[in-house]
Formats: structure tokens, C-alpha cells, sequence
């Protein structure tokens, strides 16, 4: 057989090889993705009527690790399951739904329904790794009284490499908690109307926290607390404007080494960036802080001697800290600890407040001081 003829054959083998290979690739393009939806094949009814709670957990349930579970528009009442009981370092919260695997859900226009009275939280992430919620609408039929912990929206614990994007939060004791929790994104989440924090970062290290809105809520409105380390927040709306709320805080850094606090806007509170009780080595740089009782504090803390810890080496640098509250004359306000760094803010004349005189003096020329407005 000549060298040509072979070359030929082979051409032709190689050709329906090709066809096959392009005819298989087709064929997958077009085999529909398997999806789990609550509503078509669990009998969940989004009426806001029905007590959707068992259907849409045993589509969690059946949903496959990596796979993707979608809750189509609807309002979902939901009610509590006594069998899911989490203990954090605040107290013990129940919840209707738990997630426990690698999974996404997709909660397209979805309102998730829960009483108050209940005492109860609608997700409980525990002990796994990449589980994503996306979209979606949590609303408690009223502010719950009288616990931090009673009525979480969502706790994501002792759980890594997850996020929480585009949800919307009401009605809760806390919106979003993150306990013991590390390389996480909440992103894009709104969180109001909370007795406690609408975010809190609870001892969990490396988490981002980016462009939230939170308002109206209490307990450190956005916190950083209980010894984390090298967490971020920024790009976040943080803000309270009820009548009558005028001692609560903005964004917390309590215990908290190495996290950053930027490009956030702080407003309507008595402490609006709060540094306290032993927290070391933050940054707090680029945020607009305006109507605040203390604009940016670093201060003891609240409470007994364990809440009275000196911070140290926090950096405050390039922020916007003006209009204090009115006859306030705390822009940026620095009554403890050793090692501050104050560079390059803007705030009014007198309203750089520092316990050492000689740093006083010192800070005066690397800020921005703007005269009194007459």
C-alpha cells in the first residue's frame, strides 16, 4: 500500500472520529441541567399560607453536594423545627431550615415568612464549606424583643469558603451571623430592623463584608467582635434614623487584629466607627463618618474590666469626619492606648480629640483641619 493511500485512510478514520466527537459535544450541549426546585418537585406551595418548612428542607436535603437548588418567586411561610437548636457564644437559637453540605441556593424573588413569637431563624449553615444563597427576601412579622439570639436570619457557623449575596433581611434579633466562620463573602446584602446586629463577624477570621447596607438596628449595627483577625469591610451603608434611637453604634471593632474598615458611610449614631476593648492593629481608612455623637472613636469600651481593654496601633487614615452631632464636638476622638496612627483626615477645627497633647499638636499638621463654620 503506498504511503498515499494510507494517508488517505487515515484522513477518513480521523474525520468520522471528528464527527462523533463533534456529535457527542452537541448532544450534551443540548441535555437539560438537572435542578432542584422546591416548588415543582417537593410540593411547596409559596402561597404564603401553607407551612412550606418540610418540603423546601428535604429539597436542601436531596439536593446533591456542589448541585444547585432554585426557590422560584413565592412567599414561603416557614415555622420552627425544635430539632435545630445552635448554641453560640450569645445564647442558643432555633431555626426553621439547616444546610449541611456544599450546595447553592438560588432563591429568585423568594420570601421566606417567619413569626416573631416563634423565637426561631429561617438558615443554619453548620459545619461544612461552600455553600452559596443567592437572592431572596427573610422577613420576621415583627422586631423580636429581649434576645441577641432568638431570632437569627441567618447563621453561618463553623463554616469556610461560603457567601451570602443579594439577600434581604427584617424583623430579626441579629440578620446575618457569622460565629467561628472564616473566608467568607456577604456581598450585597440589606439588613434593617434588627433588635441586634443586622451583620455580625463573631470570632471568624478573613471574612469580607462588602457593599451591605444595614440600618435601623441595634448592638453594633455592623460588628467585628469577639477576637477575629484580618476581616474586611467595605463599601457599606451603615445608618440609623429612628426618633428616640440616639445611643446606638454604627460599625463595632471590639477584639478584633488586623481588619479593615473602608470606604464605608457611617451615620445617625453615638459612636459611629467604635474601636474598643483590646482591638490592635485595625486599619480605618477612607470612610465618610458625619452625624455621629463621636464620629471615630478608639476608646476603653463598655461594661466591666474584661469590656475596658486598651487598643493599640490603629491606623485612621484619609477619612471624611465631620458634622458631628450638633454641640458635638467629636470628629475623631482617641482617649486610650499607645502607637495610633491619624493621617490625612478632614475634620473641623477642635474636633480632633487625642488624651496626648503633644500628639494633639503633631496630628493638627498632617490633617486636614477645616475652620468653624460661621
Amino acid at each position: 500500500m503506498t504511503y498515499k493511500k494510507i494517508f488517505r485512510r487515515l484522513l477518513c478514520v480521523l474525520g468520522i472520529c471528528g464527527m462523533v466527537a463533534v456529535f457527542i459535544m452537541g448532544q450534551s450541549s443540548f441535555l437539560p441541567e438537572e435542578k432542584i426546585d422546591a416548588k415543582i418537585q417537593f410540593g411547596a406551595e409559596g402561597d404564603g399560607v401553607t407551612d412550606d418548612t418540610k418540603a423546601i428542607q428535604r429539597a436542601i436535603d436531596e439536593t446533591p453536594i456542589g448541585g444547585t437548588m432554585h426557590i422560584p418567586p413565592g412567599i414561603y411561610k416557614l415555622t420552627k423545627n425544635p430539632n435545630l437548636k445552635a448554641s453560640t457564644g450569645y445564647g442558643d437559637s432555633f431555626f426553621a431550615l439547616k444546610i449541611s453540605k456544599p450546595i447553592t441556593i438560588v432563591m429568585d424573588q423568594a420570601i421566606f415568612k417567619t413569626e416573631s413569637a416563634g423565637q426561631y431563624g429561617v438558615f443554619w449553615i453548620m459545619a461544612t464549606a461552600d455553600v452559596h444563597l443567592k437572592g431572596g427576601f427573610l422577613m420576621g412579622d415583627k422586631l423580636p424583643d429581649g434576645s441577641l439570639t432568638s431570632n437569627i436570619a441567618i447563621l453561618l457557623q463553623d463554616s469556610q469558603e461560603s457567601s451570602i449575596e443579594n439577600v434581604y433581611t427584617k424583623n430579626y434579633s441579629q440578620g446575618i451571623h457569622l460565629h467561628h466562620a472564616n473566608n467568607n463573602i456577604v456581598r450585597n446584602v440589606t439588613s434593617e430592623s434588627n433588635y441586634g446586629s443586622g451583620i455580625i463577624n463573631f470570632a471568624s477570621d478573613y471574612n469580607t463584608i462588602e457593599s451591605c447596607v444595614v440600618r435601623n438596628s441595634g448592638d453594633g449595627h455592623l460588628s467585628l467582635f469577639g477576637g477575629g483577625k484580618k476581616n474586611l469591610v467595605t463599601g457599606c451603608v451603615v445608618t440609623e434614623n429612628r426618633p428616640g434611637y440616639t445611643d446606638q453604634q454604627g460599625i463595632t471593632v471590639e477584639s478584633e487584629k488586623g481588619s479593615k474598615v473602608e470606604k464605608n458611610m457611617v451615620s445617625g449614631f453615638y459612636y459611629g466607627i467604635d474601636v474598643k476593648n483590646g482591638a490592635e492593629s485595625n486599619v480605618i481608612k477612607g470612610n465618610l463618618v458625619y452625624n455621629n455623637e463621636y464620629n471615630i472613636a478608639v476608646r476603653p469600651g463598655d461594661g466591666g474590666a474584661n469590656l475596658m481593654t486598651p487598643s493599640h496601633h490603629i491606623s485612621i487614615l484619609h477619612n471624611l469626619a465631620i458634622n458631628p452631632r450638633k454641640s458635638s464636638e467629636r470628629g475623631i476622638y482617641i482617649n486610650v492606648g499607645n502607637g495610633h496612627i491619624v493621617q490625612g483626615n478632614t475634620v473641623e477645627k477642635n474636633n480632633l480629640i487625642l488624651r496626648d497633647e503633644s500628639l494633639r499638636v503633631k496630628y493638627q499638621q498632617e490633617n486636614f483641619i477645616v475652620i468653624d463654620k460661621q
